[in-house]
């Protein structure tokens, strides 16, 4: 099976595990901006809905995804703390308040739902195939390697010299190098977290890619900032105004208004760009799409991007281990920034991606 079925079967992310603050410095959203988004677990096309954008496509070829970000955006309906319940970061019966949303979703959202009551149960942040990859990590193998006090510890450092001599002293031990070798290898990643038709255009060992990774993100970025390392870790967020912007207070409050813009597409991102009359796109967010695709299917994908784009109009996505960028063929028709690329993969509070890809339609 190849990884577009792969993908279009499954739950694979019940959250996005890429960081809207690299989109937003990217894609520089305006009121009048029009975006094409991966919808994946929804958390972004929504946060740059929340940006201000006029309109979000999110396209997917996952029912599941698409169902997970469609009850996320019904959730505007819930009170806050309502929200946190149906979404399982609260405690309380997230199956009724699903039940109370389910008239207002689309046939195919009701469909998956209806016989997943055991993803509320486990709680729906939790319930994707990738979440539960961690979540085999923190419980089957970070304990044989750091201690609940240790991991404490870490997470309540409070600046990044502390940050720097934990590691060195207390975190960065032959155990953990080892057993991170292991786990986060290519052949265990394939068997638990993603699939072998998702590494079938990588080339070297991927372990030491994201060790070296973990370590800038452990190191160098604030861990009270980081929702993603505290997620692996703990299987919670520590500060939620920190995390996805919708699960904000003020985020919540504004979902309501500005779910009106967004748009759930099932379909592949050529069913979007092939529909007729279809106005132009400002910006796009790809996500890591390159990853699946060799680099000819690639450069297909992107002329048909460009023949939606507006002038000027910005694009961005990750690499995660199958380098990916602009065709050279097309070097008239599109600007690479390789210094704000550079800059913006630094600050990524995921330790996942090697590149993050910012390119501009001339």
């Amino acid at each position: 099976m190849g990884a577009e079925e792969v993908l279009a079967s499954r739950l694979s992310y019940a959250q996005c595990w890429e960081d809207p603050r690299l989109l937003r410095k990217a894609l520089n959203i305006q009121s009048t901006s029009r975006v094409l988004s991966i919808a994946s677990g929804g958390c972004n096309s929504i946060d740059l809905a929340l940006e201000g954008a006029q309109e979000v496509v999110a396209v997917d070829l996952s029912i599941p995804q698409l169902a997970v970000t469609e009850l996320k955006l019904a959730g505007a309906d819930l009170e806050y703390q309502d929200f946190l319940v149906l979404l399982g970061l609260s405690e309380g019966d997230s199956w009724s308040f699903y039940q109370n949303l389910r008239p207002a979703l689309s046939e195919n959202a009701r469909a998956f739902f209806d016989v997943s009551e055991e993803r509320f149960a486990m709680g729906l942040l939790r319930s994707g195939r990738f979440e539960q990859y961690f979540q085999t990590f923190r419980k089957k193998v970070l304990p044989l390697v750091h201690s609940k006090k240790k991991i404490q510890q870490l997470l309540a450092l409070e600046s990044l010299d502390e940050q720097q001599d934990f590691f060195d002293k207390s975190w960065d031990t032959w155990r953990w190098r080892s057993l991170f070798r292991v786990f986060f290898s290519q052949f265990v990643m394939a068997r638990l977290g993603r699939s072998k038709a998702h590494f079938a255009q990588v080339e070297g060992k991927v372990a030491d890619r994201l060790l070296d990774r973990t370590e800038h993100v452990l190191t160098q970025l604030p861990i009270r900032e980081n929702p993603y390392l505290q997620w692996i870790l703990t299987g919670e967020f520590q500060n939620l105004e920190c995390s996805h912007r919708y699960l904000s207070v003020d985020g919540h409050k504004k979902l309501k208004a500005v779910r009106e813009n967004i748009r759930l597409v099932h379909g592949s991102l050529g069913d979007v760009l092939s529909e007729k009359d279809s106005a132009r796109f400002d910006a796009y967010n790809l996500s890591n799409i390159g990853e699946y695709l060799t680099e000819e299917e690639f450069e297909s994908l992107y002329k048909v991007l460009l023949k939606a784009a507006n002038p000027k109009a910005k694009l961005a996505y990750w690499n995660l281990f199958v380098p990916r960028c602009r065709p050279e063929s097309l070097a008239e028709q599109v600007a690479t920034h390789p210094e704000v690329s550079a800059a913006l993969i630094q600050e990524d509070r995921a330790f996942f991606y090697s590149a993050f890809q910012v390119e501009e339609v001339l």
